[in-house]
């Protein structure tokens, strides 16, 4: 194998690059033209590749659609499961269904990232456990604990109020930490959706701010910090391994903090826990919302980025008083109606600013 120090070198102007890596160098950043260099050229050799092509514009990801998908199915799975999970809490303790949703996500997480790893190939490389320990942290167990706190002290529509931060707090902690710059259209976005979010879980009418339930707003609200810090601390791991890897370990290693929170309340809840809606809402919240769309959820902030992927968490809202319609007879105000638009308009305002920043051209190198 050749190094790069023992390759003599040619100079870009502003950059210095091996002559044996400059033809790989700038034929990737687009189609070059070729131009034959004098024989007697010192500066660069006949196979020295020109680039005078004009701006070249980035490629835009084949999978960028799957990822929204992905997270479409996140917002539905997260969505449906807010009813199960308050109708399943009137009568089992809300930490040993929480301990044993995780439980089952945990193990389909892990069934789920052995199938990967057999029939994809797929390896950890090596990657910052401090990071990798924060973000456990954050997502698997401080975010479920602040949750768990909140929604039993506070209303649905103050938790479902709180948790629509979720996105500023990604893009403002993704533009700090990781240079994330987002255009002004998706900031647009960010706003419009948010607007929308607050109408409509304020004209559900269990919306109360007042002091009584100020201690269960606070839960929520750091719950919702929790988990946009623990989304922008995911993007750096992606790169040593899949989101089936992170979402697995990550459950795995913050298991014992939740059975040591359930720990002396099984016997209490023994009877509960064998009633088949309890059942029915340990499988779908432990399986569905929380295994398989966590996967889905790491899946989308890989390919598009947290902050890309955080506004989706407003859809949840849109959902769960969608559902209610559905399934509960609720009625659904026209003001609502009109929040849920201004939704849909932010989420298509953001995937504008996604592909505009795309497509964004790219540096013009003229080698001369």
């Amino acid at each position: 194998m050749i190094h790069e120090n023992s390759v003599p070198s040619v100079d870009l102007g502003n950059e210095i690059l091996p002559q044996g890596s400059a033809t790989d160098a700038l034929a990737s950043s687009g189609p070059p033209h070729l131009a034959q260099a004098p024989a007697n050229s010192n500066a660069l050799t006949a196979e020295t590749r020109v680039l005078d092509s004009g701006p070249q514009t980035k490629p835009v990801p084949r999978n960028r659609f799957t990822a929204d998908a992905c997270l479409l199915v996140t917002a539905v799975a997260w969505g449906t499961n807010i009813p199960l999970v308050k109708n399943a809490m009137s009568s089992v303790d809300s930490w040993v269904f929480n301990f044993s949703r995780l439980a089952l996500a945990t193990v389909v997480l892990g069934v789920l990232a052995l199938l990967e790893r057999r029939y994809r190939s797929t390896k950890i490389k090596r990657f910052s456990v401090g990071r990798f320990l924060v973000f456990s942290l954050l997502s698997g167990f401080f975010y479920q604990f602040l949750f768990f706190k909140g929604i039993t002290a506070t209303t649905a529509g103050n938790t479902a109020l709180l948790l629509s931060s979720m996105p500023m707090w990604t893009a403002i902690l993704s533009f700090l930490f990781l240079s994330e710059r987002l255009p002004k259209v998706t900031w647009v976005g960010l706003a419009v959706t948010f607007v929308g979010t607050v109408i409509v879980t304020t004209q559900s009418g269990s919306v109360d701010l007042s002091s009584q339930y100020l201690m269960g707003n606070l839960f929520i609200l750091g719950g919702a910090f929790a988990w946009a810090s623990a989304t922008v601390l995911s993007k750096p791991l992606f790169e040593s391994m899949t989101p089936l890897q992170l979402s697995f370990a990550s459950s795995l290693i913050t298991m014992p903090l939740h059975f040591w929170m359930a720990w002396g309340l099984f016997e209490s809840s023994s009877n509960a826990l064998q009633q088949t809606p309890t059942i029915l809402a340990i499988i779908y919240s432990g399986a569905i919302s929380t295994g398989v769309a966590y996967a889905t959820w790491h899946y989308g902030v890989r390919q598009l980025g947290g902050s890309h992927a955080a506004v989706y968490q407003n859809l949840v809202t849109l959902v769960a008083v969608t559902g209610g319609w559905l399934f509960l007879k609720e009625s659904i105000m026209a003001a609502q109606l009109v929040g849920g638009v201004a939704i849909i308009l932010g989420l298509l305002l953001m995937r504008k600013g996604r592909a505009a920043s795309q497509s964004k051209p790219a540096p013009h190198l003229n080698l001369k």
